[in-house]
């Protein structure tokens, strides 16, 4: 008879991600992959992920309402979707993650249908911090995605979809 190997207990996904959150950085795990000019960069999973499991953190500078609606009135409009609004402590804050700093979940992609994964805030030695966690079975190779909340985004508009769609058939006709 074979001696087995006692499993590694799993770490709790919201203890690991405060544990990410404290190193600030991204755990190993995924890709970044250009997908389109529209759409730009994403975020792939490179291993398998339970559902439940945390993913990747939102880091940017947290940021109050006044000064996030300064920035709105200076941003570019593309710099804008990287402002996220949440509630920690009573208070309306924001992250800011204009700035290209190296982190993963910024460039983690909105899907308002079929999203895989959900942000909570995560409070960590009383600062918050925005968390992705799998909402079902992530596999290898699939972009990580999450609902941004917003109902008024461009991309998701349906005369913006058949536009796209109406583009794509004319390149094939060239």
């Amino acid at each position: 008879m074979a001696a087995t190997r006692p499993q590694r207990a799993k770490r709790n996904p919201k203890h690991n991600a405060i544990y990410y959150c404290s190193l600030g950085e991204d755990k190993e795990g995924f890709d970044i992959k250009y997908i389109n000019s529209f759409k730009g960069r994403g975020v792939f999973s490179c291993r398998r992920f339970q559902k439940g499991d945390f993913l990747i953190e939102y880091r940017g500078e947290v940021i109050s309402r006044k000064e996030q609606e300064n920035r709105l009135k200076v941003y570019h409009d593309a710099l804008k979707v990287f402002m996220f609004d949440f509630r920690f402590n009573g208070q309306q804050l924001c992250v800011d993650a204009a700035r290209e700093d190296g982190s993963l979940g910024r460039l983690v992609n909105d899907d308002a249908v079929n999203p895989n994964s959900k942000m909570k805030v995560t409070g960590v030695d009383g600062r918050p911090h925005l968390c992705l966690f799998a909402l079902k079975d992530i596999g290898p190779g699939e972009e990580i995605t999450y609902n941004y909340g917003d109902s008024d985004r461009p991309w998701r508009s349906k005369v913006f979809i058949f536009s796209s769609i109406e583009n794509v058939r004319n390149c094939h006709k060239l």
